[in-house]
Formats: C-alpha cells, sequence, structure tokens
C-alpha cells in the first residue's frame, strides 16, 4: 500500500539530482499530485487523490517553498492572506472546542444517568461488566469513521477507498510518532504500527485500572468520598501537565484547578442528608483504605489524561478534523485492547462471586446499551477536545458534569437542589471559565499581537 503511494510523493518533491542535497531532505507530504504526475498514470484509470490531502501546505513544483517563503514577508499580499487564514482557523478551532466541551459534558452525564438507573432501579449491579461492555464498545469508533468516510467517497473505488485511508492513517501516524507535520524521506520509511500499539495499550491499561478502582472503592468508602476524592485528578492533570508537557503554571490556572476541587467539594459534603449518612462510619469500616484506592485512581486519570496529550497527539499546526480523526484511531484501538485483555478480570470475579454473571434483564439490556453509546461520544469529544486545548482544560470540563447531573436529578428524579449544590456548581463553573480564558491565551496569542502590530506598508511608488 505504501509503495503504491510513495510515487505521488516523489513526484511532487525535488528532482533526482536535488536528493543529494541534504537541504532537500525535508518536503512536504500528503499533497495532491502534480498536473505531470497526473498525466503519467494509464488514461484507462481514474484519477483520484487522497482524500486530506487539504492539510498539506502548498509548495512549489520542484519541493521547495523558498518562492512561498518570500512572498509571505511581512506587507506582501500573500502573508496578509496567510495570517487571516491562521486566524480563521484559530477561530474555527475555538467552535470546534466549544462543541466538543457540550458533547463531553452531556455524554457523560447521560452515561452516569443510565449507569446509575441500571444499577439501583433496575437491579442489574455489575459494575465491572458494564465498565468492560462501555469500554470494549468504543472499538466501533473506527468502522463508524470508515462508514462516514465512504458516504462521502461513494464515487470512489473500493480498493482505492481503503488504500488512501490506511495511507492517510499511517502518514498521520508518522507525525503522532515524530511531532512534527515536516517529516524527512527516513521517517517516512519507518513504521509508525509498533508504536501507536504500545501508546495505545498504556493508555487502555490507565483508563480501565482508573475506572476499575472507582468501582473497587464504592463499597468500601462513602459515596461523597468517592466523588470528592475521584475528581482531584484535576489537580494530578495540573501536576503531570506542568511536569511532562512543561506547561508552564499561570495564575488562572492554579485558581481554576482549586475552584474546581472545592466546588466538587461542597457538592459531595455540602448535602445534609448525604452528610448525616456518611457520619456513619460503621457501615464503612474500609473507609481509609477505599479513600487510598480512590486517591491512586485519580491519579491514574490524570496520568492517562496528560500521556495521551504527551504521545498520542498531533502537533499544533495540526488542523481540527485531523485531530479528530485520530482520535477515533485511539479511541477504537483503546476498544480492541478492552476487549481482548480486560475480559480476564470476568471469571475470577465470578469464580469468587464477587461479581456473578447474571444476563441482564430487557430493559436493563437497553439502557445499558443507551450508555454504551453515551460512553462512544464521551470518548471521542474529551480525547478529541485535549487534543486541540489541554489536558487540564478537558479534565475541568469533565468536572461540570456533576452540576448537570444534580440539575438533572432536580427535574426528572425529584431530588432537591440544595444550596450546596448551587454554590459548589458555581464555583465549578468559574473555574471553567478561567481555565478556558487562559487556555486561549495561551493556544491563540499571536492573533492579537498581530492586530496590534498592523501598520500601513508604502507602496512601491512611494517608496
Amino acid at each position: 500500500m505504501q509503495n503504491s503511494r510513495e510515487p505521488d510523493i516523489d513526484e511532487a518533491g525535488p528532482s533526482t539530482s536535488a536528493h543529494n542535497d541534504p537541504s532537500s531532505q525535508r518536503r512536504p507530504l500528503l499533497e495532491a499530485p502534480t498536473a505531470a504526475a497526473t498525466n503519467t498514470e494509464d488514461d484507462g484509470q481514474d484519477n483520484w487523490e487522497v482524500e486530506w490531502d487539504v492539510y498539506s501546505s502548498a509548495t512549489s513544483a520542484n519541493g521547495s517553498d523558498d518562492s512561498a517563503s518570500s512572498l509571505s514577508e511581512a506587507g506582501s499580499e500573500l502573508g496578509l492572506f496567510q495570517r487571516d487564514g491562521e486566524r480563521l482557523e484559530g477561530r474555527r478551532r475555538v467552535v470546534v472546542a466549544g462543541i466538543l466541551m457540550a458533547v463531553t459534558v452531556l455524554s457523560l452525564t447521560a452515561q452516569t444517568e443510565c449507569t446509575v438507573y441500571v444499577q439501583r432501579s433496575l437491579g442489574w449491579d455489575k459494575p465491572y461488566m458494564i465498565l468492560y461492555l462501555t469500554h470494549s464498545f468504543y472499538i466501533v469508533l473506527w468502522p463508524g469513521l470508515l462508514a462516514w468516510e465512504r458516504f462521502r467517497q461513494r464515487d470512489k473505488p473500493w480498493s482505492r477507498f481503503f488504500e488512501d485511508h490506511f495511507f492517510v492513517v499511517r502518514r498521520t501516524a508518522q507525525y503522532v510518532v515524530y511531532r512534527t507535520m515536516d517529516l524527512t524521506v527516513e521517517q517516512t520509511a519507518e513504521s509508525p504500527v509498533m508504536y501507536m500499539l504500545r501508546t495505545c495499550f498504556v493508555q487502555c491499561c490507565a483508563l480501565n485500572f482508573a475506572a476499575v478502582t472507582w468501582f473497587m472503592a464504592a463499597n468500601m468508602t462513602t459515596p461523597s468520598d468517592l466523588n470528592a476524592i475521584n475528581n482531584t485528578s484535576a489537580i494530578f492533570t495540573y501536576v503531570f501537565s506542568v511536569w511532562l508537557l512543561k506547561e508552564p503554571m499561570r495564575v488562572k490556572k492554579n485558581m481554576a484547578v482549586i475552584l474546581a476541587v472545592v466546588g466538587v467539594c461542597i457538592i459531595a459534603y455540602g448535602n445534609p442528608s448525604d452528610t448525616a449518612e456518611d457520619k456513619a462510619d460503621a457501615s464503612y469500616p474500609d473507609r481509609t483504605f477505599g479513600n487510598i484506592i480512590t486517591g491512586v485512581g485519580a491519579v491514574l486519570y490524570g496520568l492517562y489524561r496528560v500521556l495521551y496529550k504527551l504521545k498520542a497527539c498531533l502537533p499544533v499546526e495540526a488542523s481540527a478534523e485531523m485531530n479528530i480523526m485520530f482520535s477515533v484511531i485511539v479511541g477504537s484501538s483503546i476498544g480492541f485492547f478492552t476487549a481482548t485483555v480486560f475480559w480476564i478480570p470476568l471469571p475470577v470475579l465470578h469464580i469468587f462471586g464477587w461479581e456473578t454473571f447474571e444476563l441482564p434483564g430487557l430493559a436493563a439490556a437497553f439502557w445499558t446499551f443507551m450508555g454504551m453509546v453515551a460512553g462512544v461520544f464521551l470518548t471521542l469529544s474529551f480525547l478529541s477536545l485535549t487534543a486541540l486545548t489541554s489536558p487540564v482544560l478537558s479534565s475541568v470540563a469533565a468536572m461540570l458534569s456533576i452540576f448537570v447531573v444534580a440539575l438533572y436529578d432536580w427535574l426528572f428524579t425529584g431530588h432537591g437542589l440544595t444550596g450546596a449544590t448551587l454554590a459548589g456548581g458555581s464555583s465549578i463553573i468559574v473555574a471553567f471559565l478561567l481555565i478556558g480564558w487562559s487556555t486561549y491565551e495561551e493556544t491563540y496569542p499571536r492573533d492579537r499581537e498581530e492586530s496590534l502590530e498592523l501598520q500601513r506598508i508604502p507602496s512601491r511608488d512611494e517608496v
């Protein structure tokens, strides 16, 4: 498959004599074939282009972008158009990130409500089985992407469709491996398969182990402790981001993380009925140990988010569509590893009687499936949001679902909306706005700097 695509890359690059020049070893990839390259194809074959070629930067026919760079100097017409294009792409990424945040909050709320309804109201209390089914269902993301792409390219032959798709996936994975979209010839020859398999397997283990700790501690500690400690993952996400991603420490970020955790604690411990129930320590003899397990899970959740940003995300210059597409690939890989590896605890749990296997009823099966669908949307939106912005922002955005769940319970299940819930929710909302503004300032600083430095360029006649 690679050999069938390399002629397009070679023909769009420098001439044979230029291959000996070290400065010409870097050239843009996923570029559409030139007119000369297209004419060399057989007349009896249709001329198709890779669908994602639009993400490549245009260069001259000889593979050098010197002419383009000379025209893009400050004050030139091309330079102004390029800056306008960057601003439009930046605004577009902001809009996409906003949509992804909304999908993350709504899908997490839907998954929570479905899971709680199945276990408490319908009586199918099988937490690990629900976890296994939900995470394994992520595998449908890649087939879903294939179906969407096929719908958009209905006229393309199937063989060429799959060839182009896997070529794009392979090239995008190489961008991730080498952290650049300006690959050398040697880098394009290296297969990214083993790197991506290792990375996705580590992601799968971090996510599932973190989720398992939550279920392990559910019967050891109080619901308030479980909720509050689990959501301290935002703190660990921030710590890992500063340590591993080298993100700068900002006052706004510090305040946002503190406010978010404080808001969760207010919601968890501020309800009088819950507090009275939680004070019955005799019913939770292993409360301290359960809190420790929950804390370990919070650390793993933070590590999972930061590792994804560090090891499985595209360079910053990649477009929103590329980030979403590759998030689909990673999410589907997590589902594959979950389905093939994490079934092992199921017979162990059944043999020891910790969670005996039982088929769900019709209603429980339906709402479990709805929770699985919500989990797919959650994973896609959460991974894409992390790739486009930062792990801290996506972590705080997910915490908004706590307040949204409380609102849902108030509107549809008859639970009262207490002052503690309103105060905690307000604190989380303020934290979310702070972290969002801080992330925007870090991600798009050049737009404001350029707008302040615009000045009139004298014409040739004036010079």
